[in-house]
């Protein structure tokens, strides 16, 4: 959707979900509403100020979705245990599996387009397919230094998986068919039930789901800016991970 403009904010709704696997999964989904100025923790969040008719046109636009059919198959699609690869994945796969041949040895960068060579080998990939990964992982690598200095990624630690940004996604989406007249408030619940714990079985912790929320939606719209898609997760990180009333602070990741 749209770049996030309020200041971010820890809000809640009092009536709203603090504890249980629904309350952990709006968790999973609060760098949206915190960064939106919404409540992270109940279905209506951060859109109160929009009517159906905008919301409708906003999952048109944004999403291709037009009615109830069209959201459920969005929702279903984000929370799925398996994605399509993508160069992106690939490459933090490949990292992974480096990684994982020397345990405690730090990964050499250099070695990137060694690995990604390797393997555009092995399947005959054409060179741009070779090109186009080799920039993906320099991309990668420079978003992740820049979220060591903000915070968002301890020294010498790297993103596994960018899911998480398909599952926190997948929280607001299923807030955005409410809004828009596709869903009662109760039908969209099993949806967010589902994104939050998919997303743990993914996930370590909160700042490890964050860390590839921050990185999966920098890759998918900043183009390396360092812009509002970077810079707005930053701050809904800072104040989830330091707020006392924070869910990330008052809820243990697994449940």
């Amino acid at each position: 959707m749209g770049l996030f403009t309020k200041r971010p904010r820890l809000r809640s709704d009092p009536e709203g979900v603090f504890q249980g696997p629904l309350a952990h999964a709006f968790a999973s989904g609060a760098h949206m509403p915190v960064a939106n100025g919404g409540v992270w923790n109940a279905v209506h969040s951060s859109c109160s100020c929009c009517d159906a008719r905008d919301e409708r046109e906003k999952l048109s636009s944004a999403w291709g979705i037009d009615d109830a059919a069209g959201w459920e198959r969005a929702l279903a699609s984000l929370t799925a245990e398996t994605a399509p690869p993508t160069a992106l994945s690939t490459v933090l796969e490949l990292r992974a599996q480096a990684s994982a041949a020397r345990p405690g040895a730090p990964f050499d960068a250099g070695s990137w387009p060694d690995l990604i060579g390797y393997w555009c080998g092995a399947r005959n990939a054409a060179r741009e397919t070779y090109d186009a990964m080799v920039s993906e992982a320099a991309r990668v690598w420079e978003y992740e230094e820049r979220m060591v200095a903000d915070g968002v990624l301890p020294r010498g630690a790297a993103v596994r998986t960018v899911r998480a940004y398909d599952f926190g996604r997948a929280v607001n989406l299923a807030r955005w068919g409410v809004n828009a007249g596709y869903a009662a408030p109760e039908a969209a619940l099993p949806h967010i039930v589902r994104a939050g714990a998919v997303s743990m079985r993914f996930h370590g912790s909160w700042e490890e789901m964050s860390a590839g929320f921050t990185l999966g939606r920098a890759m998918g719209f900043d183009d390396g800016a360092f812009g509002a898609y970077y810079t707005d997760s930053v701050r809904a990180h800072r104040v989830l991970v330091t707020e006392p009333e924070s869910p990330w602070r008052n809820l243990p990741w697994r449940m």
